[in-house]
């Protein structure tokens, strides 16, 4: 099992709200267009920490393959252009266990 989790602020021009409610839905409906993603989901941080960032997005996959394969596959790619649009950074870890 391969765990993938990506943490992203938003960019400070945007409504933070909104902008993760769009995330969420893209991002999400890529379990009903990729088979290999097991779970995705995304949650809106609420901690005041400074180290925080605004969004986490958790994700499983069988292997590593099958993140390979959900990374390169078109329809993450689309919805990568969105985040890229309206995310100021980009931290994440994969992991296997």
């Amino acid at each position: 099992m391969v765990k993938h989790i990506v943490m992203w602020n938003i960019k400070d021009t945007l409504d933070k709200t909104a902008t993760f409610e769009n995330l969420k839905s893209q991002l999400e409906a890529l379990a009903d267009k990729i088979p290999v993603i097991i779970k995705i989901e995304l949650g809106a941080n609420y901690s005041s920490s400074e180290s925080a960032h605004d969004i986490v997005l958790y994700s499983e996959f069988a292997s590593k393959s099958a993140l390979e394969e959900y990374i390169e596959h078109p329809e993450h790619k689309k919805v990568g252009e969105y985040v890229r649009s309206v995310v100021k950074d980009r931290v994440s870890v994969d992991y296997e266990i």
